[in-house]
């Protein structure tokens, strides 16, 4: 059996085996009927915030992707780091800094007192919800679509200018083109993490009318202990996101690959007054909507040398390892499965069952993690010490999350080797490691490492299993952050959070580093 089906079936076995627990340990289980109502009210929310969530994050993701790569200006670098950081910057932390903005006492209220105006914004409900999804998913669809964007021949760029096309023609048969092939998995994950946002949700959702199923879910097992409700509720998660996630893909294929390396060519529609202006009010609101958060968190470095102890090493230490576990697995199980992919749709001919192993990766993020860990914690205290669960499950969940990430890094690569070189290598008679030495490892190296620092910084800062496990020495730097922000020391809150952001920065601007060295 080839490694990609062995990934793939140890995935649904290992979802299988998690709510297979949750319903034995429930005994009689809650019938589906029985939480109807509430189920409804849950439903409508979810899929309301989610659906409008993902409609304002790919527009602002779109348009600030074309300023960016109609604009050249210095610390173009550092604007694409920023975004990377932003997409990838813990939730808790989104939610301290939109409060410490946007709050009752935050800086835009205490800056209109200044004016004498009387702001009257709640951030609480609908409106903290949104733009705390927007700020976290813009910015991650615009770096994707700046990577794709890239990928248009110089030649293209040439012939436009030759023909002198107008800028509306450039949008309609150049740019268009690269964005309707990444606008399905776009939408479907941004879909899937705004519908089954927790942290957020729970935080900014302003009282129990206003909550996702992953809110639900925790409920379920924090307060009411109800292992059947939660099981069901997760089943109901997963058949809706699975859904809509395999209708957004099957509406939109994407194009055939056919990156090509080149140098910058300026594009002729960024000499447009129109543009020019448009792409001013685009970097303005971009700016207005990203920068207040990050920056609210720099009013922690004065409070950096009073967290400078025993307790903050460990929980940064306990974070890396974590992290590295976390980002190792995710990486190296993107690339089975994007290479099995590879294979079924160039080598056997079968693009319905590579569909299969490019949509897993989806389906994983509509598994609620807090269900899926509740389940494998059952069944890990009964063959090992309990206390060993959180070592397990951490790393383990934590890879699970970033592994749509890290497959949307890996597989392009992986497709490319095969498009280019596949024919080629099978000529020469290449296999195994020398075909990875020679031919698919020198254009997979710089995504792999990409994939590898995004999917460390999505798991360094994530505040979601941790919250069950935390705690004695299982401590890492979000739940440091936790216990911080819950005894109201808010300064010291503030400068692990300047820590964290400053983390998350690094590793992206790794990131970004590595995905522009291809072009």
């Amino acid at each position: 059996m080839r490694p990609g089906t062995i990934v793939a079936l140890a995935i649904l076995a290992l979802i299988a085996s998690g709510f297979g627990a949750l319903f034995y340990a429930a005994g009689q289980p809650s019938e589906l009927v029985s939480i109807g109502p509430y189920l409804t009210r849950v439903l409508g929310f979810a899929l309301a915030q989610a659906a409008v969530s993902t409609v304002a994050s790919l527009v602002l993701g779109a348009l600030l992707a074309l300023t960016l790569t109609r604009r050249s200006f210095p610390g173009h670098r550092w604007v694409v780091a920023a975004l990377g950081a932003a997409a990838v910057m813990p939730a808790i932390v989104v939610v301290f800094s939109v409060i410490a903005v946007y709050g009752r006492e935050g800086w835009l209220v205490q800056a209109a007192r200044l004016f004498g105006i009387d702001a009257g914004f709640r951030i609480f409900g609908w409106p903290g919800i949104l733009f705390a999804h927007i700020f976290l998913n813009a910015p991650f669809v615009a770096r994707v679509y700046l990577d794709a964007l890239a990928t248009a021949p110089a030649e293209h760029w040439r012939l436009a200018e030759m023909l002198g096309l107008s800028s509306g023609q450039i949008a309609r048969h150049l740019d268009w083109p690269v964005l309707k092939s990444e606008f399905a998995p776009l939408a479907s994950l941004i879909f899937l993490l705004c519908f089954t946002s927790f942290a957020i949700v729970l935080t900014l959702g302003g009282g129990a009318s206003r909550a996702t199923l992953e809110v639900a879910i925790f409920e379920a097992l924090r307060v009411d202990l109800d292992f059947g409700r939660a099981a069901w509720l997760g089943l109901v998660q997963i058949a809706i996101c699975a859904g809509v996630a395999m209708l957004l893909h099957r509406a939109v294929q994407r194009s055939p690959v056919g990156r090509t390396s080149r140098l910058a060519v300026a594009r002729p529609d960024s000499a447009d007054r129109r543009l020019q202006l448009l792409d001013g009010l685009v970097l303005a609101v971009s700016a207005g909507l990203i920068l207040p958060p990050l920056a609210s968190v720099a009013s922690g470095l004065s409070q950096i040398p009073a967290i400078l102890d025993r307790d903050l090493a460990q929980a940064v230490l306990t974070s890396l390892m974590i992290a590295s576990l976390s980002a190792s697995a995710a990486c190296l199980v993107a690339l089975a499965l994007a290479a099995e992919a590879r294979n079924e749709r160039l080598q056997r001919r079968r693009p319905g069952l590579a569909m299969i192993y490019d949509f897993l990766p989806t389906v994983v993020l509509a598994v609620p993690p807090f269900a899926l860990t509740a389940g494998l914690y059952l069944w890990i205290r009964r063959i090992a010490d309990p206390v060993l669960a959180g070592y397990i499950l951490l790393p383990l969940m934590n890879a699970l999350v970033a592994l749509p990430f890290a497959y949307r890094f890996i597989s392009p690569a992986v497709m490319i080797a095969g498009e280019r070189y596949g024919r080629l290598s099978a000529l020469l008679g290449l296999e195994g490691v020398t075909k990875v030495r020679i031919v698919t490892w020198p254009l997979l190296r710089r995504p792999f490492a990409a994939a590898f620092a995004m999917a460390m910084a999505l798991s360094f800062g994530d505040f979601g299993v941790v919250a069950l496990f935390g705690g004695g020495e299982l401590r890492t730097l979000p739940y440091l952050l936790y216990e911080r922000l819950g005894a109201y020391r808010l300064d010291e809150a503030s400068a692990i959070g300047l820590l964290l952001v400053a983390i998350a920065f690094a590793l992206a601007y790794a990131a970004s580093g590595w995905s522009d060295a291809r072009r």
